[in-house]
């Protein structure tokens, strides 16, 4: 995937728009497989070093999700 293939992805969502990073199997990828934009997320927690945990129902919250 290219940058712009990404940014034409997102480009509509709101800039304050939470991104997270998913595995689609076991083994490391590379590439990117997909990215979706996942309404109805939830942030289950926050931590000080900027990490978060998401559950991907549940909630209100809506997150850009890259799958690799």
């Amino acid at each position: 995937m290219k940058l712009r293939e990404l940014m034409d992805q997102v480009k509509d969502l709101p800039p304050d728009t939470l991104v997270c990073a998913a595995e689609v199997d076991e083994a490391f990828a590379a590439n990117i497989a997909g990215i979706e934009t996942v309404e109805g997320a939830r942030i289950e927690s926050r931590k000080p070093d900027g990490t978060e945990a998401v559950e991907l129902a549940n909630g209100n919250d809506r997150v850009v999700v890259i799958r690799w």
